[in-house]
């Protein structure tokens, strides 16, 4: 009797090398922080794709010539009082180019967006993904947050 082991051995690398293929390449895995007007912001993340955006509210896809880019976010409220946070002042900009986010989601393992504005607690942090319609051939260089200004490295 043959052992099937070999088959397996290769179906299961395939579907686990499949589905590496399918992850997108971080642009940017730094802390980059400032504060500007009561608020703090950190990108974290900065990724190429996936070119869709599929959850029980919403399904976006990437236009022709255009990829998404998937960012991390936190914010925080260093104010003394409840304030509301608008993630559209968060564009996501490069040469000639700055985008809103096309949507805003809560959750980092499941696709589920939130509101793009929300009130957030004195000291309280709110962690959301921003993702961003692209041009194709470009890279962004900067997120701007109303004031706040922080660069985004060209990969590597």
């Amino acid at each position: 009797m043959r052992s099937m082991h070999p088959v397996s051995t290769l179906l299961l690398a395939g579907i686990w090398l499949g589905g590496l293929s399918a992850c997108s390449p971080v642009l940017v895995n730094v802390q980059a922080s400032k504060s500007a007007e009561g608020w703090g912001v950190t990108l974290g993340e900065v990724r190429a794709g996936p070119d869709e955006y599929v959850g029980p509210e919403v399904g976006l896809f990437a236009q022709d010539g255009e990829k998404f880019i998937w960012t991390v976010v936190t914010v925080k409220n260093e104010l003394g009082q409840e304030e509301t946070f608008s993630y559209d002042t968060c564009t996501l900009d490069g040469k000639g180019v700055s985008r809103q986010p096309m949507a805003v989601d809560r959750n980092l393992d499941v696709n589920a967006t939130a509101d793009r504005a929300e009130a957030i607690q004195p000291g309280q942090e709110s962690v959301r993904r921003l993702i961003y319609s692209f041009p194709k051939e470009q890279w962004p260089t900067r997120m701007k947050c109303g004031t706040i200004v922080l660069p985004i490295p060209a990969p590597r």
